[in-house]
């Protein structure tokens, strides 16, 4: 209440004229004059009051009677109220595109089995890591095993059978030359050694295709990377061609993002980006812009851009709800301020600036916003201190006591 009557006194003085004579003006200052200087009862330039309640203390605007009773309530009106303050500093801000996407692995291999077989043993389950071609689960191979060791006994004996005939075959050749034998003799023995080799490559296909079947009992990775799915259980009845299991890539990631057209313009392969997640509140991964669609999206009017994250961490996962920054431009040596300083007001921007003291308010202009930090394009100066924490309980004028 007292600042109140101060204040609508100090009002009233700042109102009056400054004399209606020359003798009643200059009478004035006099007396202020006396009563700041010549009487050393108070040195006006070193109050902690604000400019104009000084200059109109010295030039008589303020009645000399007036004086030490309204500074007395002024300096006394009221506790400080504690803040922290932040100087206005120049600095670099970065320009941003943000878009939001879904985290995807680079590469999903869903892995099928190739046979109609049980499933003999589960070797990997979901969430391990593994490599091209290791064994992930293995079939029953008995019927199939049976087969081929009856093909490789076949195989043997084809071997022999043509390596008899092909020894019948040479001699044959001899005695067609010596004219010892028939035409009709040499060409029967011609056949049989072909028939041979007929029969040889035959079980040779055999062998191999029992072979590959064998190697199909057991079913392999087919690229390196985390089993993201299982779809098996051992005993299972599995058929030819049915999924068993599912594998994911996660390095790198790729979050695909959809930007408006008037934006798409300008990115450019390569672009730096960041993204965060709040699921991991303070992480900040890096990217880079991989893709850029070269086609609009007639219906949304937009452009689809793949960033590619490589997370050493391995903390973001496939299907996390993510935001992107993807980084279009720079400001360099610009005034930059903390946001949270920021007071907003009927569609204007103030900031509270410590002087002597006191919080007073003062519009300004921003222009980039980048994380907790804003650029001040007009209302501040560099070096100039502004309250960071307790704005929002400030009123102008009010007595601060600065706390860290």
């Amino acid at each position: 209440m007292r600042k109140l009557i101060m204040i609508v006194m100090l009002a009233a003085a700042l109102t009056l004229p400054f004399g209606c004579g020359s003798s009643d003006g200059g009478g004035a200052e006099v007396r202020a004059s006396r009563s700041q200087g010549e009487s050393g009862e108070i040195d006006v330039d070193k109050l902690d009051i604000p400019d104009r309640m000084k200059e109109a203390i010295k030039s008589g605007q303020i009645p000399p009677e007036q004086v030490k009773e309204m500074l007395a309530r002024f300096q006394g009106g009221g506790d400080a109220v504690p803040v922290s303050v932040a100087q206005v500093e120049r600095s670099n801000l970065n320009s941003y595109l943000v878009l939001n996407g879904i985290v995807e692995p680079e590469r999903k291999v869903e892995i099928f089995s190739r046979l109609s077989a049980y499933v003999k043993s589960i070797v990997k389950e979901e969430g391990d890591f593994v490599r091209k071609n290791e064994v992930l689960a293995t079939l029953d191979d008995t019927e199939i095993r049976i087969s081929f060791q009856q093909a490789q006994i076949q195989l043997d004996q084809a071997k022999l059978s043509l390596e008899e005939e092909s020894k019948n075959y040479e001699r044959s050749q001899e005695l067609k030359k010596r004219e010892l034998i028939s035409e009709q003799e040499f060409q029967t023995s011609e056949a049989l050694y072909k028939q041979r080799q007929l029969e040889l490559a035959d079980r040779q296909e055999s062998f191999k295709n029992l072979q590959l079947q064998l190697n199909w009992t057991r079913i392999r990775s087919l690229s390196e990377g985390y089993i993201t799915e299982r779809l098996i259980e051992m005993g299972d009845k599995v058929n030819a061609n049915q999924q068993v299991y599912t594998i994911e890539d996660f390095r790198p990631l790729l979050i695909r993002v959809f930007v408006p057209t008037s934006d798409a313009i300008k990115l450019t392969t390569g672009l730096d980006s960041e993204v965060t997640t709040d699921i991991i509140p303070g992480a900040v991964f890096p990217g880079d812009v991989k893709l850029i669609n070269p086609r609009i999206d007639v219906q949304t009017g937009t452009v689809k851009v793949t960033v590619e994250v490589d997370d050493e961490t391995l903390r973001l996962k496939p299907g996390m709800f993510v935001e992107v920054r993807i980084v279009i431009g720079m400001k360099e040596d610009v005034l930059v301020i903390p946001r949270k300083a920021i007071l907003y007001k009927q569609n204007k921007t103030y900031v509270f600036v410590t002087e002597r003291g006191q919080a007073t308010q003062r519009e300004v202009s921003l222009g980039l916003t980048e994380e907790d930090h804003v650029e001040v394009t007009d209302g501040l100066a560099e070096g100039e201190a502004i309250v960071t924490v307790g704005v929002e309980s400030l009123k102008d004028g009010q007595r601060i006591e600065v706390v860290q």
